[in-house]
């Protein structure tokens, strides 16, 4: 086993220490993350969604810093809903073209060719294209003093999925909705289910 130890790290050049690293926790499901309105309008790439409770209903994401412009965490304060929308096989590849640095003003949805969603009761926008919206409204914001990033904590407060045969409206199977899962900047992977195990208990 080859053992790379930390001080190794920073011999790598910038695009590989970076890809190196943000590779380490492996693929995880990759999602748009739709928020703004007019022309606040912005959809960005994040594969930090994580769950963190299911009473209330909590999902959170890794924000980086903010000593630049963050689109999506300013539309968030701003507007206080927003959506997680999943990438799937079909559109990874306008998906993955959201990480560009747009200029603020300009849609990513229009730069890039998908299709902004609007629902009457919430201030945010969907990827119509996506197979699975999750509608969140802000309910913590909290900064990470190690690295002065940023756990966003959203509350649900709809889930909507394509209708798939035979499938209960509950049921979220990744693969039947095509899903797919991004490791570090630019590696994408197809999720294939491998089996649906019984609740573990003690033996």
């Amino acid at each position: 086993m080859h053992i790379m130890e930390s001080a190794k790290f920073k011999e790598l050049d910038d695009r590989a220490y970076n890809t190196f690293l943000n590779s380490l926790s492996g693929a995880k499901p990759a999602f748009l993350i739709g928020s703004g309105m007019g022309d606040d309008e912005n959809v960005a790439i994040f594969n930090s969604i994580t769950h963190l409770g299911a009473n209330p209903p909590l999902l959170g994401f890794v924000q980086r810093p903010t000593s630049v412009e963050r689109h999506t965490y300013q539309n968030i304060l701003k507007y206080g809903y927003y959506s997680f929308n999943l990438i799937s096989g079909d559109m990874y590849q306008k998906g993955h073209q959201t990480s560009a640095r747009y200029a603020k003003g300009r849609s990513e949805f229009k730069e890039v060719g998908l299709t902004a969603l609007y629902r009457s009761d919430i201030n945010c926008p969907f990827v119509e294209e996506s197979p699975l919206h999750i509608a969140l409204e802000l309910f913590d914001d909290i900064k990470i003093k190690s690295n002065n990033t940023h756990l966003i904590i959203g509350k649900v407060l709809s889930v909507s999925k394509v209708e798939l045969k035979n499938e209960k409206p509950t049921d979220l199977d990744f693969e039947s909705l095509n899903g797919v899962n991004v490791s570090g900047l630019s590696d994408y992977y197809s999720v294939e289910k491998l089996s649906s195990l019984a609740y573990a208990k003690d033996k």
